[in-house]
């Protein structure tokens, strides 16, 4: 009999152990996520959104800014946060994570979706004038890049190098330089021989100086790139078909997320709603995952 009590009591213990354990979790907010960028004020982009998931969970929500990318796509993947801005870069990290769904997708201005392309750009002194000299002869080289997992600033030119014929056989140096103007800026500085920048800083830079002594080489450029997806981590505590229906529903409250989501990504700009994630348009980019910056290799 004495033994019985015992292993009841400690069957009550382990039973209020988990009731506590999941009362606490249920008490704490939700996690919005997203990367932090130069100039942009992305946690006021982000505070309507933060305020429809509330709403639509009835629990509070806490927005959560990692410092790039690739450090977002990490979070992601360990459980870290409940909903997640991401660009493309991170989701392509961040696809295969388990009870990870892709929600929506905003739908800019025609002409910034038609902008929203990768080039890569050589010092004229390299004496490179397209992609597959930078393939086929070319270690040691110094390159600036933007952050860690950018889409347009590095990952998607490194994926093209590797396209056209292999990564290059050594960086000498790779430089975050923190934004797409600070990479341009140190190409233009000669203290790198590439720069990986989105297509519209660029077009900036030339409107802004057009007869430098010492103008960059366009050598490269991309087709237009598909925005990263508003994903949700599946748990007891969201039920991410829930938020999609959410987000992509006619009503104010996902037109202020979307309106305010649009002034914090710049390639992102004019968008005024959500549309539903479409899977077959990521299919390809997912399968061929996308290169490390520093071996080449592919990472999913």
């Amino acid at each position: 009999m004495g033994k019985f009590q015992t292993m009841a009591r400690q069957l009550t213990a382990l039973l209020l152990a988990l009731f506590m354990a999941g009362a606490a979790t249920a008490g704490e907010p939700l996690v919005l996520g997203s990367y932090a960028y130069p100039a942009l004020d992305r946690e006021r982009a982000l505070t309507p959104l933060a305020a429809l998931v509330e709403t639509t969970f009835g629990q509070p929500v806490d927005i959560r800014l990692y410092k790039d990318p690739d450090a977002i796509a990490a979070a992601v993947a360990a459980g870290e946060v409940d909903v997640a801005v991401l660009n493309l870069g991170a989701w392509l990290r961040a696809a295969s994570t388990p009870d990870v769904q892709p929600l929506a997708v905003l739908l800019p201005a025609p002409e910034v979706a038609d902008r929203y392309r990768a080039v890569l750009l050589a010092h004229p002194q390299t004496g490179f004038t397209h992609i597959e000299q930078v393939v086929s002869g070319s270690s040691g080289l110094r390159l600036a890049a933007v952050l860690p997992g950018s889409t347009s600033g590095g990952l998607v030119q490194l994926a093209a190098l590797t396209d056209a014929g292999g990564a290059p056989p050594g960086w000498r140096s790779v430089a975050y330089a923190g934004s797409h103007e600070a990479a341009l800026a140190m190409l233009v500085r000669g203290e790198a021989d590439l720069a990986t920048i989105a297509e519209s800083p660029w077009r900036a830079w030339l409107a802004a100086n057009p007869a430098p002594a010492d103008r960059p080489r366009q050598i490269w450029r991309s087709e237009p790139l598909p925005p990263g997806p508003v994903v949700c981590r599946q748990s007891a505590r969201i039920a991410c078909p829930k938020l999609a229906v959410a987000l992509t529903g006619d009503n104010p409250a996902a037109r202020s997320a979307a309106q305010a989501l649009a002034t914090g990504w710049p390639e992102l700009a004019g968008a005024d709603r959500f549309l539903a994630y479409d899977a077959a348009r990521y299919a390809g980019l997912i399968a061929a995952g996308m290169p490390d910056f520093e071996t080449g290799d592919q990472r999913r």
